[in-house]
């Protein structure tokens, strides 16, 4: 994965999450770039998670995109997450 253009990648969290944790974990040891805001300190992001998940405050919700789309996944698995990277980045 690291010869890849990646597209952005925005996740949104908790600090005591342990699936948070995970996450955060795979992209470090993959060196993607990410950009993190936790919810607890910022309502409207909290408030952006729980629109993005059917009302409920779902962390890691993560928002992938590029110029031409954009994946959302709560609390997905490394693979999921590998996945949607790969499917978005450009060679």
């Amino acid at each position: 994965m690291n010869d890849l253009v990646y597209p952005k990648i925005l996740m949104y969290s908790r600090s005591f999450c342990s699936d948070c944790v995970r996450s955060k974990a795979f992209l470090d040891n993959n060196n993607i770039p990410y950009t993190e805001i936790n919810i607890l300190e910022d309502t409207k992001a909290q408030e952006k998670v729980i629109s993005l998940n059917n009302g409920r405050a779902t962390v890691p919700t993560i928002i992938i995109n590029n110029s031409q789309k954009k994946i959302i996944l709560s609390e997905p698995t490394d693979a999921e997450l590998a996945k949607a990277i790969s499917k978005l980045s450009l060679d």
